[in-house]
């Protein structure tokens, strides 16, 4: 196992780049498309209602593309990682400001915290995206299903994988 597979697995990895591949892909089928999606080891599940067979086309091209080569389509602008980085700067930034015994400095470290962290939320989510929480190396990797369901009028498709 590699030092950068601990924090998540590489089957887990692996699904999250094909997710956010499929998710681009669909995009530009469905201009107005609105969906979430969370990968884990057995694939990954969309939360939303999409044609399925819409759905079949873009899996089919991301898992082409990313297997030759295409790893920027596993880096998603929109992925939860950006924003679990920016609130964990924000965080940070908002901790040390408080430790300031004066008020005035912690008004203005709280405020440049907040900024700092907004900007830099995409371009190093973008990086641990990159090296942390996907991995576009899909060899062996193949589409076993797609299934829809229904809960409490919610719908999800789930997308399942394997390595072979």
């Amino acid at each position: 196992m590699k030092w950068d597979d601990l924090l998540l697995g590489r089957r887990t990895r692996q699904n999250h780049a094909l997710e956010h591949a499929t998710i681009t892909i669909l995009s530009g089928m469905i201009p107005t498309l609105n969906v979430a999606a969370r990968s884990n080891s057995d694939g990954f599940t969309i939360f939303g209602d999409v044609d399925l067979g819409q759905l079949r086309r873009a899996l089919d091209e991301a898992l082409s593309r990313l297997q030759a080569g295409e790893a920027e389509l596993a880096i998603h602008p929109n992925c939860g990682t950006n924003l679990a980085v920016g609130v964990s700067l924000m965080t940070i930034g908002t901790m040390l400001g408080m430790a300031s015994s004066r008020p005035r400095t912690r008004v203005s470290a709280l405020a440049a915290s907040s900024i700092a962290g907004w900007s830099a939320a995409r371009p190093l989510g973008e990086y641990v995206q990159r090296h942390f929480t996907t991995l576009p190396d899909l060899a062996g990797v193949r589409v076993t299903d797609i299934a829809r369901r229904t809960f409490m009028g919610m719908t999800f498709i789930d997308v399942h994988t394997v390595q072979e």
